[in-house]
């Protein structure tokens, strides 16, 4: 069984190692995630600080999203002006 603070953790870390593009540890992360799922959660009433944590990431992952967006934008237009040189 898990706790509430455990999933809080997990949304933390993950945050973290994101926010410095450590992918090692986002898979590590991943792992763990994937095992919490599978865990009985025992949640806590009223417990707002992981939802605002979950939305952090997802924030986060969003804005990761565009980024890589526009830098594959940039590279794919990079690329194709070397061709015409």
């Amino acid at each position: 069984m898990g706790t509430c603070q455990t999933v809080a953790d997990l949304l933390d870390e993950t945050i973290d190692a994101l926010a410095v593009l450590d992918l090692d540890r986002l898979q590590v992360l991943e792992e763990r995630g994937a095992a919490i799922s599978e865990a009985k959660i025992i949640y806590e009433k009223n417990n707002h600080s992981i939802l605002m944590k979950k939305r952090v990431l997802e924030l986060l992952l969003q804005s990761s999203e565009e980024s890589l967006s526009a830098i594959v934008r940039l590279r794919d237009r990079n690329v194709r002006s070397q061709w015409v040189r």
